[in-house]
């Protein structure tokens, strides 16, 4: 009798042991993001465009249709800052998807990703959205002339897996990286020939999210005198005991220099090449511009020249239907008056944008065929 009932306590235990086991590792996750891209581009004028590629796996074994997903993507502390920061010009860029921007208890901007027909145990659909960063929201250009990211990218409410996830940070024109935070990579985007922050995969994560972070500064824009700060590819610090850098970490570094160097001189050649000239448009209706094809032609080398301080404008442009009032750039772009002036006067004279005195104040317009442009140029 008390050999069985030896047994008996035994086998409580080991099923005691098994239930506390299976509770703490949780029921199988629902939803699976099985890989995601996040491609973020950044602009001189501190906005930032992010694009969301995700494979979105259904769990076998869930009992109901999954019609929705949370992408929380900023915090609400950060828009209790400035009601200026947050998240705009949200899209689709994928079918059977919309989107739409929602604010919950914890977070002011949340991205609701909705399934147009609903996913069933066992369906794998690929998903793709943008949306654009106000300026000083995530990036930040400080008085020594360095920008700086910082960027928690929160979690969904599905499981990632986030060592098959990438982040990529394409920088603007002529930035040079001072410091990147852990697990980054820098390397050089053959297309554009600009400098690009890579984490493949993510970082571990932690807390709720995943951090990423770099700091850089564009070349032509001089730091102030006495500053000291030495440009580096990695933050990353050499083995205690060692004087300094290894050969290969110094070729590598004179190899990016020469690549960066090289590339903004190209950049300088292109940029004094003639633009077209095109003097403003016709005061009609947008609908009843008629251009030819030679002239609609010269119009889009004349938005492949834009540099980046003019396509920084022309996009709030884009972001506010075309239209907006010059006093409101200065504090938009973190550009002073009189640089908001010149580059405004250089748009004006390539026929980009056209400048009319209402009242006391001036009102900036968008050529409509370069709405057209940008228009066929995103949906391409």
């Amino acid at each position: 009798m008390k050999r069985n009932a030896t047994i008996l306590a035994g086998l409580l235990v080991l099923l005691g042991a098994q239930l506390v086991f299976n509770s703490a590792a949780g029921p199988p996750p629902s939803v699976i993001i099985n890989r995601m891209n996040v491609y973020t581009e950044l602009y001189e004028n501190t906005s930032a465009k992010v694009t969301i590629t995700a494979e979105i796996v259904v769990n076998d074994g869930l009992n109901s249709s999954v019609y929705s997903l949370l992408f929380p993507i900023l915090p609400v502390g950060i828009v209790m800052e400035s009601p200026y920061k947050g998240i705009v010009d949200l899209r689709s860029l994928s079918e059977g998807i919309s989107v739409s921007k929602i604010k919950t208890e914890s977070y002011a901007d949340v991205v609701l990703v909705k399934f147009n027909e609903g996913l069933k145990p066992g369906d794998i659909i690929n998903i793709t959205f943008s949306f654009t960063f106000k300026p000083n929201t995530i990036l930040v250009r400080f008085r020594d002339n360095t920008y700086r990211l910082v960027y928690r990218f929160y979690m969904p409410n599905a499981t990632v897996e986030y060592n098959r996830s990438t982040m990529r940070i394409l920088l603007p024109y002529g930035a040079a990286v001072t410091k990147i935070g852990a697990y980054g990579a820098v390397e050089m985007d053959p297309l554009s020939e600009r400098l690009t922050a890579l984490w493949k995969p993510f970082p571990p994560p932690r807390g709720n999210g995943w951090d990423f972070s770099i700091v850089f500064r564009v070349m032509g824009e001089a730091p102030p005198q006495g500053s000291k700060e030495t440009t580096a590819y990695t933050s990353v610090a050499p083995p205690k005991g060692e004087g300094g850098p290894p050969l290969m970490d110094i070729l590598l570094i004179v190899v990016l220099s020469n690549l960066i160097t090289g590339g903004t001189a190209l950049l300088l050649y292109r940029r004094a090449s003639r633009r077209p000239k095109i003097g403003g448009w016709s005061d009609s209706q947008e609908e009843e511009v008629e251009l030819d094809d030679e002239m609609i032609e010269q119009y889009r080398d004349i938005v492949e020249k834009l540099d980046k301080d003019e396509r920084g404008i022309v996009e709030i442009l884009l972001e506010r239907n075309g239209r907006i009032e010059q006093k409101d750039l200065p504090e938009l772009t973190g550009f002073s008056k009189s640089k908001v002036s010149r580059i405004l006067k250089r748009l004006d004279s390539i026929g980009v944008v056209k400048r009319t005195s209402v009242g006391k104040t001036k009102v900036v317009e968008l050529n409509p065929v370069i709405r057209e442009i940008f228009s066929e140029r995103e949906s391409s």
